[in-house]
């Protein structure tokens, strides 16, 4: 994960996993040869969010490391939690760009990566969507901690007498996750004890199946490019891959599996398919077109799947 990182950013939020991730860090940082900051976000959405980044400047400034308290704010909407993940990372991302940090590691843990595939489970997802939280993104940032189980990393806090807070929002039934994790969770755990493990192989597995589709897909599209019957050859999975990565580099939309399945019809039997961002994919003279339509524009082919399931 961090290569021949020279710098790493360690977010810290002062809760639990994110504490023992920069005291674990700290611990191995001569073994890596790797210079340690911390940085923590406040989102302005509590009154006692200060106290959270105090917690997290307190570990930093005791094992002598510089530290940097950030403030975002958090643009209001349906989707409160992932405008602030997004303003975090922004956040983040910046600050480490600004200190030079080659590496930004964040604290999720196994049983994170397990409850991210359940719920994209039962919202509806892919082979892509199972891989989940990705260990090491293409931005730098890591997750040093995604083979722990939280039970570990959290009697790690216990062992070291680490200081933490908890977030309330950890306890707010009207969030997914919490729900999963209070409710739904004990009683899988209750019939499988090692699901979390199990779902956690899943994602591992999942991402490398991804991985080797997308460069079956590459290879395609630059044959499709040429002669579509390349498509039609190719195996059912290979197939949908190539016409999804194709397709939404093309329109810079993202599509979701029923676009994806009516394009895939469109191959053998022709006619048009509206696509997100007011787009109409045609099959003409063998080739496949793509022209901007009004919202109100004609000739959708409508798919006969779920509207719902998610890719």
């Amino acid at each position: 994960m961090l290569g021949s990182a020279q710098r790493l950013l360690v977010a810290c939020s002062g809760g639990p996993d994110s504490q023992a991730l920069l005291h674990v860090l700290w611990r191995l940082r001569d073994e890596h040869r790797c210079e340690l900051l911390v940085a923590s976000v406040d989102h302005g959405l509590r009154d006692d969010a200060q106290h959270d980044v105090a917690v997290a400047g307190r570990l930093a400034t005791s094992l002598g490391l510089a530290f940097h308290p950030l403030r975002v704010e958090v643009a209001t909407g349906a989707s409160r939690q992932a405008h602030a993940r997004a303003a975090r990372y922004q956040a983040l991302l910046a600050c480490g760009a600004e200190q030079r940090a080659e590496r930004l590691a964040v604290g999720h843990t196994l049983d994170d990566q397990a409850e991210t595939v359940l719920a994209r489970l039962l919202r509806g997802t892919s082979v892509e969507g199972l891989s989940a939280i990705t260990p090491a993104r293409a931005d730098g940032v890591v997750r040093p901690l995604i083979d722990a189980e939280r039970s570990l990393v959290h009697a790690y806090v216990t062992e070291h007498g680490l200081e933490h807070v908890r977030d309330p929002g950890n306890a707010n039934s009207k969030y997914q996750r919490t729900r999963l994790r209070h409710e739904l969770w004990p009683l899988l755990m209750r019939e499988n004890p090692r699901l979390n493990r199990q779902l956690a192989n899943l994602a591992d597995d999942a991402r490398d199946a991804g991985a080797l589709l997308g460069l079956h897909a590459d290879t395609l599209i630059a044959s499709a490019a040429r002669d579509l019957q390349a498509l039609r050859d190719a195996s059912g999975a290979e197939r949908r891959r190539a016409l999804k990565r194709w397709v939404e580099r093309q329109t810079g939309s993202a599509l979701q599996r029923q676009h994806v399945v009516a394009l895939e019809r469109m191959l053998w039997v022709g006619g048009e398919v509206r696509l997100p961002g007011s787009v109409l994919a045609r099959l003409e003279a063998g080739r496949l077109t793509f022209v901007p339509v009004s919202k109100r524009g004609r000739g959708m082919q409508r798919p006969n799947i779920e509207p719902n399931e998610d890719d």
